[in-house]
């Protein structure tokens, strides 16, 4: 987890860079949640709206660091060529014995290893400018839900292969706000790809 830059004043932001999911996916992903939920109602379910793809959570950012930050970011997405994958699998942190994360699993086209290059670019960057190391090993997957704190829920089970394609062309940069509804995501800046525009991303 990276550490927090802070400036004292009380302005810092909590930061994480991920890439988006098309209306499609989303669409699969809901049609997936519902039919998990008839299994266990123990589980509290991400909304469909709010699932991304994390690529680094960056913690709590001062508002200043943060806007010096942003290059660093960009330069490590304008490396990366876009990235295409879909989802596949459905696993459990930290066991599927032991549930506390049901997540749905990503799997590259072509067998390609772009994002885990993309991770590692930017872990560098995040330790360059003074981020704590990362400790877990980056698995791309999205998170579906979490147990709640006092139930003892079971993995649903089954399986899943999504049929949409994801054709990410950037990478965002979001604030996380957590309310009493639940987290608020807010994309702050988009980061294109190698050879992409801005704005294109899928």
């Amino acid at each position: 987890m990276g550490r927090t830059v802070v400036s004292g004043e009380g302005d810092d932001l909590r930061l994480f860079l991920a890439l988006a999911l098309p209306e499609p996916v989303r669409a699969e992903l809901a049609h997936l949640r519902r039919a998990l939920e008839r299994r266990d109602d123990r589980w509290r379910w991400a909304p469909v709206d709010r699932i991304h793809l994390t690529v680094r959570f960056l913690g709590r950012v001062a508002a200043a660091p943060d806007r010096a930050l942003r290059d660093a970011w960009r330069l490590a997405a304008a490396a990366s060529p876009p990235i295409a994958f879909r989802l596949r699998g459905l696993g459990a942190f930290p066991s599927e014995s032991r549930p506390r994360v049901v997540w749905v699993g990503v799997e590259e086209l072509d067998r390609a290893t772009r994002l885990a290059a993309l991770a590692a670019a930017i872990e560098t960057a995040a330790r360059t400018a003074g981020f704590e190391h990362e400790a877990r090993a980056f698995r791309p997957h999205l998170t579906l839900a979490r147990a709640a704190r006092s139930g003892r829920p079971r993995f649903p089970g089954g399986d899943f292969e999504g049929r949409h394609i994801v054709a990410a062309r950037e990478l965002g940069l979001y604030r996380s706000e957590l309310l009493p509804a639940g987290p608020r995501y807010t994309r702050l800046e988009s980061f294109p790809f190698e050879g992409c525009g801005p704005g294109e991303d899928s």
